[in-house]
């Protein structure tokens, strides 16, 4: 399963999320993606969960206020399970 996690800031790290994820959710990979507007970083994070354990944490993780940014988490449509 793929989450989406978008508004991450520019200085992000793959260290810092997991710092960050460890209380919501286990995250087997981290993809990071710099964006061409600002607080666009975004990340695609591998989870090995259920498709309602993943929008559980989405509604976790969305409107959070981390290092001076709201982010915004999307369970992906396109995922591998």
């Amino acid at each position: 399963m793929k989450i989406i996690l978008a508004g991450l800031p520019d200085d992000t790290t793959e260290e810092l999320l997991h710092e960050l994820l460890k209380r919501y959710v286990e995250v087997s990979e981290i993809d990071l993606f710099p964006s061409h507007i600002p607080d666009g970083e975004v990340a695609i994070l591998t989870v090995d969960l259920t498709n309602a354990e993943a929008h559980w944490v989405t509604r976790r993780l969305s409107g959070l206020y981390w290092r001076g940014h709201t982010l915004q988490a999307y369970v992906s449509l396109f995922s591998d399970k």
